[in-house]
């Protein structure tokens, strides 16, 4: 992919932030969104083949992850209550995370022995290569997909993103 190419990815992304940040003040419908699919890369294609066959998961027929307003009203409202980020960092967060840089990889398991994350059918797309700098602090965006199964077809569904700092991405390529 040129980076041109990115660069039209990355301002798709963020036309459908813009859209669903200002639903609660324009009324506009899901419906009207500019949703659209990523295609992974032949790179992203093997590793996320490599990921279902090293944990025994039937592996995909549908290398395409819809982007639609529900996706990313979860990543806003998250990423806005928990972390306190801008429009501006999220829109900047997801357009690194669905990256053709991105490496696809397992989700490690997670959370505490009291209340431990669901990470099974689950990987990560990691961006490794492109920084991301919160309040002057870098960090990776990491976008969470889930295998799901619809009939015959098998795909990845956007669960969450979120930024991670070194030592976790480095955890994560482990």
């Amino acid at each position: 992919m040129s980076v041109i190419h990115e660069y039209v990815l990355a301002d798709c992304i963020r036309e459908l932030v813009r859209f669903v940040d200002g639903q609660t003040s324009t009324g506009a419908e899901d419906a009207l969104a500019p949703a659209f699919a990523y295609l992974l890369t032949p790179k992203q294609c093997d590793d996320v083949d490599r990921v279902c066959d090293e944990n025994g998961w039937l592996r995909l027929n549908c290398y395409a992850v819809m982007l639609g307003p529900g996706e990313i009203r979860h990543v806003l409202d998250a990423r806005k209550q928990k972390d306190g980020l801008m429009c501006s960092e999220i829109e900047e967060l997801l357009a690194k995370a669905y990256s053709p840089r991105s490496l696809m990889r397992c989700n490690p398991p997670g959370g505490s022995d009291a209340a431990p994350r669901r990470s099974e059918q689950q990987s990560v797309m990691l961006n490794t290569h492109q920084k991301l700098y919160i309040g002057g602090t870098p960090y990776y965006a990491t976008a969470v997909l889930e295998i799901r199964v619809s009939g015959s077809r098998r795909y990845l569904a956007p669960v969450t993103c979120y930024h991670v700092t070194e030592a976790k991405k480095r955890k994560m390529l482990k």
